[in-house]
């Protein structure tokens, strides 16, 4: 079973990205990563998809073609997460934080 995300979410996550993107690239000359063309891609097939599904052929047409210009075509999906292995963590640091007072009182000659 898949769950997809809401048509208004599927939009308010594409203005944002490129709003970010458009913000990180002010003044500066840089392209995306992979990473971002994935995520883009795979925004605009959800957002054919649903188009597709309402009949609005046209529409899903162009979204397909934004994902494309991604670098994915027709059924090539964005990889899914997968877990990953970490390293075990430290022991703990045991510490004997209690405060006593100083065997001999400070000078304060100062």
């Amino acid at each position: 079973m898949s769950i997809t995300p809401s048509i208004l979410s599927l939009r308010l996550d594409v203005i944002t990205a490129r709003l970010l993107v458009w913000i990180a690239s002010v003044g500066r000359e840089g392209s995306l990563t992979d990473d971002a063309h994935r995520y883009f891609a795979g925004r605009y097939l959800q957002l054919a998809a649903h188009h597709r599904q309402r009949g609005h052929l046209s529409r899903a047409a162009h979204f397909e073609s934004k994902a494309r210009s991604h670098g994915f075509a027709g059924n090539d999906h964005p990889p899914r997460a997968a877990a990953m292995g970490m390293p075990r963590p430290r022991a703990w640091v045991v510490t004997n934080a209690i405060g006593r007072p100083y065997p001999d009182p400070p000078d304060d000659a100062a």
